[in-house]
């Protein structure tokens, strides 16, 4: 009953999309333009943060800087571990006290190993979310710069899983020529630095 209930509303839905948005006749530039003379287009998010170099090398950045980290705490928590058996090895030939003392310094050390990598993974979290800020700017920026020449009212965004829109007609994808830009304007600032 539930797939029923959204096959009618994906039915109704192209029905009224079909009405509000049918193409006019004229073809001048990319996009649809609607029955009111407003020109639409998409682009298919997938495709674009796959194929756009700066959010190739931000993940690629990210990856080798998670796995650095994880290097770094494998080797702390190793160390930490290895003054672990030393102490249990000497644990008969040491006093009460000393043993304390160490099990205090070792409790002491592991929580300082705790806190270092809850930062050390925070600033990588910030740092990511700076990235992703970045990410979309530009992508925002770049739209704008393009839309001064192709003068779309609307840019939508496509994903094949999921998000608000349910169908996009391939005539008015502007994917390609996104990616392209950006991977240009992308490589010009790379460059540049």
């Amino acid at each position: 009953m539930k797939n029923l209930h959204y096959a009618w509303l994906v039915v109704l839905t192209f029905a009224i999309a079909y009405l509000y948005f049918k193409p006019t006749g004229s073809s001048a530039g990319i996009g649809a333009a609607t029955t009111d003379g407003k020109r639409i287009v998409f682009v298919n998010s997938d495709s674009l943060l796959n194929n756009y170099q700066f959010y190739k090398d931000a993940q690629k950045e990210f990856e080798n800087k998670g796995y650095r980290l994880q290097v770094d705490l494998g080797q702390k928590e190793r160390a930490l571990q290895g003054e672990l058996q030393a102490i249990q090895q000497r644990a008969s030939a040491m006093t009460q006290a000393e043993l304390q003392a160490a099990d205090m310094t070792l409790k002491k050390k592991g929580a300082e190993l705790q806190q270092y990598s809850q930062q050390k993974q925070a600033e990588l979290g910030q740092e990511q979310a700076k990235k992703n800020e970045e990410l979309y700017n530009n992508i925002r920026e770049y739209i704008t710069k393009v839309n001064k020449e192709n003068k779309y009212e609307f840019v939508l965004g496509y994903s094949k899983l999921g998000g608000g829109i349910l169908f996009a007609d391939a005539s008015v994808d502007v994917t390609q020529k996104m990616i392209e830009g950006l991977n240009k304007e992308y490589a010009t600032k790379k460059t540049g630095k």
